[in-house]
C-alpha cells in the first residue's frame, strides 16, 4: 500500500529505524542515510557466523537502501538536501540540534517542501523542561512508570527485560506517519509528527495510568501478576515449566478444581465468588502454587485445555523461534539471501489480505547503494567519483 512513497531516514537504534522498517515492509522506498563509518549499531551485539552483523541493526533495517553521506562536508550535506527534496517522509531520531545546525530542521524544510512529512522520534517530546536531555530505552521505562510497577517488594523496581520503550515508540511513530500521509491526501500539505520514548510509555499504560489519575493513589508493584487485575491473573510454576493463568470465571474455577481433584478448594468460602477471589487473592495464590507445583507440564496442560482455561506456558525466545502459532501467522519468517542462505527474521505483526507486507531484501551492507542513490539524484559518474575521493560520500576503505 505504500508503493511510491519515498522515506529518507537519519536514524540509529530502534525507535527511528524500526518505524521506517515497518513502512518499508509495506512497500515504501526507504533510504537510510548513514555516516561514513556507518550506524554504530552495526557493531553492537554482533552475532557470529558467516553473516556478522549487530543484532539490533539486523532487526530494524531490512527492505532498505543505504547511502553513506558525510554531512560534515559541503558536498555530502548538499547531497543529503537533494535527497530530502525527493522524499515524502523524513524520519529522524538524532539528538536535538544536530539537524537544525545542518539546515535539515522542520521549519526550513517545510518552507521549501510543503508536502514533506517530518517525523521526529525523541527521548522526551518536543516541549517541556527535559526536551533537550538524552534518553534511551531503560531511562524512558523508569521515567514512564514501568520500572516502578515491575518487580516485587523483594526485588525492588525492575525494568522490563526487553526494549519496551524503543519498540512502542517506533510503532507510535509509524502510526503517526500513516496519519500524516492520509491527512496529506486531503489537504495537500505535510506536517510534523512527534513521538517520544517517554510518551510511548504513558501511551502503553493508558489503563493503569488512567486508574491512578481517577483514584489519585498509586499502584503497587505487579509482582507475578498485575497491580489492578487480581483474582486469578498470575504466573505459576508447574513441576518443570512456568505458565500464566488468567480470566478464571466461576465456571472455569469450578471446572479447574474438579479436574485437579481440589475438593477443599472448591468448597472454601473464601473463594466462592469472583469478588471473594479478588479480596482473598493472596491465600488463593498460595493454594494454587502449592497445587500446581506437583504437576509436570505435560500432565497439567491437558487438564487446563479440557476445562477451557485461558493460559500459556512462559515461552523463551528459543521456544518462539519454532512455535507453530508464530510460524503459521508469519510472525516468525525468513529471507533467502544469495550470500548467506536462509536468514530468520521477526515477521510483520499485521496481516493485510490484499496488500500484505513483504520481505524483499536483508539489511543492507554499509555503502551498498550510495552510488545508485546519487546517480538517481542526477549526479554524474565523474561527480560521484570526485565526492568519493574527497570523503564527502561513501565508506572509506582504508
Amino acid at each position: 500500500p505504500l508503493d511510491g512513497i519515498r522515506v529518507v531516514e537519519f536514524t540509529l537504534g530502534i525507535h527511528g529505524p524500526y518505524a521506517a522498517m515497518l513502512l518499508a515492509d509495506m512497500g515504501a522506498e526507504v533510504i537510510k542515510v548513514e555516516p561514513p563509518d556507518g550506524d554504530i549499531n552495526r557493531q553492537a551485539a554482533v552475532v557470529g557466523g558467516p553473516y556478522e552483523v549487530g543484532s539490533q541493526f539486523y532487526a530494524c533495517n531490512r527492505n532498505k537502501q543505504v547511502a553513506c553521506l558525510n554531512l560534515r562536508t559541503d558536498d555530502g550535506l548538499a547531497a543529503a538536501k537533494r535527497l530530502v527534496a525527493t522524499a515524502d517522509v523524513l524520519v529522524e531520531n538524532l539528538r536535538g540540534g544536530v539537524l537544525e545546525r545542518l539546515g535539515l530542521d522542520y521549519e526550513t524544510l517545510a518552507a521549501e517542501h510543503p508536502r514533506l512529512i517530518y517525523a521526529s522520534a525523541s527521548g522526551w517530546g518536543p516541549e517541556g523542561p527535559l526536551r533537550t536531555m538524552a534518553a534511551v530505552d531503560i531511562i524512558a521505562q523508569a521515567a514512564g512508570g514501568v520500572v516502578s510497577h515491575t518487580g516485587t517488594p523483594e526485588t525492588g523496581p525492575l525494568p522490563a527485560g526487553v526494549a519496551l520503550a524503543d519498540h512502542a515508540g517506533a510503532v507510535f511513530l509509524a502510526l503517526g506517519i500513516m496519519f500524516a500521509l492520509y491527512g496529506r491526501e486531503r489537504t495537500g500539505r505535510g506536517q510534523r509528527v512527534d513521538t517520544s520514548l517517554f510518551g510511548s510509555q504513558l501511551g502503553m499504560q493508558v489503563w493503569e495510568f488512567s486508574h491512578v489519575l481517577l483514584d489519585r493513589g498509586d499502584l503497587p508493584m505487579g509482582g507475578k501478576g498485575h497491580p489492578i487485575a487480581r483474582g486469578i491473573w498470575h504466573v505459576f510454576d508447574a513441576a518443570d515449566e512456568s505458565f500464566v493463568l488468567a480470566w478464571v470465571t466461576d465456571a472455569r474455577f469450578a471446572a479447574l478444581c474438579e479436574v485437579m481433584g481440589w475438593d477443599d478448594l472448591a468448597k472454601d468460602a473464601r473463594f466462592a465468588t469472583p469478588l471473594d477471589r479478588v479480596e482473598n487473592h493472596e491465600p488463593l495464590y498460595e493454594a494454587l502454587r502449592d497445587g500446581f507445583i506437583e504437576w509436570p507440564w505435560d500432565e497439567l496442560r491437558p487438564r487446563l485445555e479440557a476445562t477451557d482455561q485461558v493460559f500459556s506456558k512462559v515461552n523463551t525466545y528459543t521456544d518462539l523461534a519454532s512455535h507453530p502459532q508464530a510460524l503459521a501467522n508469519d510472525y516468525v519468517t525468513s529471507f533467502e539471501s544469495a550470500e548467506y542462505g536462509t536468514l530468520p527474521m521477526v515477521g510483520f505483526p499485521i496481516g493485510l489480505s490484499e496488500t500484505p507486507a513483504t520481505v524483499r531484501s536483508r539489511p543492507p551492507d554499509l555503502d551498498a547503494h550510495t552510488v545508485e542513490v546519487l546517480a538517481d539524484l542526477g549526479y554524474s559518474g565523474e561527480e560521484i567519483g570526485a565526492m568519493i575521493a574527497s570523503g564527502a560520500v561513501g565508506h572509506p576503505t582504508e
